[in-house]
């Protein structure tokens, strides 16, 4: 019998191809929901189920002057073509929106002081201000991921108490958000590594304030 020639199949994206860019639209997803405005907000509005004698309102004001109106100003700035994005991806614009940042977040502290708010308030967003600090130092000369920064500081505060699994939680979250922002090229893994150990050296800090 003559031995027939097979013709092969019509040629289709690879399926490597697809998966790469699959990925990277994950990897945004991921990005833009644990940016430090998403995250620090969220643990500063829920400070009124977590701390006692803390009221909405405080909360509100904590979230309003520490993230909300910087993240409004990197908007604004973003428009004016004074930054190249929303994330701030270059490393020499970002000394000037976290020293403006930690601003706003003193000038809501003294609010919150007329308000009354409590010592435990006072210390999560004092332990969001060394953050700010260590990510500032460690920008005028390295660009250290303040993404990872904030998910570890986050996810152990806010995370790290839940009984059982609140451990494997925080280091989903630090990992997750790692993993994104080097699938991005916005960070290599040492960045990334290195924004979790400021992040996390935050939260000790935070520890020791009354």
């Amino acid at each position: 019998m003559p031995k027939t020639t097979q013709i092969p199949a019509p040629s289709t994206p690879s399926t490597s191809a697809a998966a790469s860019a699959a990925s990277t639209r994950l990897a945004r997803i991921v990005t833009e929901t644990s940016a430090p405005a998403v995250l620090v907000g969220i643990l500063l509005l829920l400070q009124p189920l977590l701390s006692p004698g803390v009221i909405w309102g405080q909360g509100i004001v904590a979230a309003l002057f520490t993230v909300g109106l910087p993240f409004a100003g990197i908007l604004w700035l973003k428009r004016r073509g004074s930054v190249t994005d929303h994330h701030v991806g270059v490393r020499t614009q970002r000394a000037p929106i976290l020293a403006a940042s930690a601003v706003s977040l003193g000038i809501g502290a003294l609010i919150l002081l007329l308000l009354d708010a409590p010592a435990a308030l006072f210390g999560e967003i004092g332990g969001v201000f060394i953050g700010m600090m260590l990510c500032l130092a460690a920008n005028l000369v390295w660009k250290l991921s303040v993404h990872s920064a904030v998910a570890a500081y986050v996810g152990l505060s806010l995370l790290a108490p839940i009984p059982a699994f609140g451990a494997a939680l925080v280091l989903l979250l630090a990992s997750v958000t790692g993993w994104s922002r080097v699938k991005l090229g916005d960070h290599t893994p040492t960045q990334v590594l290195a924004g979790h150990a400021a992040g996390c050296l935050a939260f000790a800090a935070a520890m020791l304030l009354p």
